[in-house]
């Protein structure tokens, strides 16, 4: 260890497993009941990592003085863990959906639009955007096109609209979805719903834990239009519940993806299917050990909400 580091104050400490489990009951207050201590040692040396499983505690409602999380058993960790899981598998599987629909729309305007010959929307693009422009010129040596390279030699230098949607980031592309509606003063509807569902692709696209707290945040911009329509819509949530649901960063990009799904989705038999699949997670796999959470409040809560959100867009 140089002189620098064994200077510097660390956040934390390296831990082995058998140290974790003793850090859980002595300095966190989690119990080992529901799940033993050797079998939680198996599950942090073959299935997850401590820094990801410390933060589902936050679902804690209370805390000592000492700041030690009340009624946290371990395995309401790896539960929380393993919903997660699903979860995010199952939320990537419709954005990748969404973002290809948006694409096939995005093509689709611009073979239909005569004031658009395909290449000067883009060059317009790019130009304003630097940073998308230096990323696409160097797209073709990148993983992205490395499958698929001959597809894409003969637009090097000066890229079509579709051949751009193909190269770009979920990011970059509604950037550019928007730009393209934009420069063609055409009426594009949605767009503003468009940021949560990008946060929610980009999380689980990078493994972020999504399900580790249910508390509103007062300062988090909710969707207000997405809000409205679920308060409007009589979902049986009093509307107080509903804007306090929707300040829960998860909760109000869960219903804006599936308000935008239901709406934006052309294939009826892909939006029929992946409807299927998410109810029948909410009511299988997701409520499998709902026992660990019935003195939980929040948790109960935020389930309720999904699963009356989820019955209400998949009618649509």
């Amino acid at each position: 260890m140089s002189k620098n580091q064994s200077q510097t104050q660390l956040p934390g400490n390296k831990l082995t497993v058998p140290e974790v489990i003793e850090y859980c009951k002595n300095d966190m207050g989690i119990t080992f009941n529901l799940m033993d201590e050797q079998n939680a040692a198996e599950f942090l040396c073959k299935n997850n990592y401590f820094f990801r499983l410390k933060q589902y505690a936050e679902i804690a409602t209370e805390k000592t003085k000492k700041g030690k999380y009340v009624g946290i058993d371990f395995a309401h960790l790896v539960e929380l863990s393993t919903i997660d899981m699903f979860f995010r598998k199952l939320m990537l599987k419709m954005t990748i959906d969404f973002e290809h629909n948006l694409k096939v729309k995005l093509v689709n305007e611009c073979q239909s639009n005569p004031a658009d010959n395909g290449f000067q929307v883009v060059k317009f693009f790019l130009n304003a955007n630097p940073r998308i422009r230096s990323a696409v010129s160097n797209a073709t040596n990148n993983n992205i096109t490395f499958y698929n390279k001959q597809a894409f030699d003969k637009y090097e230098g000066y890229h079509s609209v579709w051949s751009l949607v193909e190269l770009l980031s979920f990011s970059e592309f509604i950037d550019f979805y928007e730009f393209y509606y934009d420069y063609f003063r055409l009426k594009c509807e949605y767009t503003q719903h468009f940021d949560s569902i990008r946060r929610l692709r980009n999380a689980c696209a990078h493994n972020a834990c999504l399900l580790c707290s249910f508390k509103p945040v007062q300062w988090f911009y909710f969707d207000v239009e997405t809000s409205m329509e679920l308060v409007e819509a009589n979902i049986g949530i009093s509307s107080g519940t509903i804007t306090s649901m929707m300040k829960v960063p998860v909760l109000n990009d869960f219903a804006v993806m599936l308000s935008n799904y239901s709406r934006l989705i052309s294939s009826e038999r892909v939006k029929s299917y992946t409807f299927k699949e998410l109810k029948d997670f909410f009511e299988d796999r997701m409520i499998y050990h709902k026992e660990y959470f019935d003195g939980n409040t929040e948790v109960k809560n935020a389930y309720q909400f999904g699963k009356k959100v989820l019955e209400y867009y998949s009618a649509l």
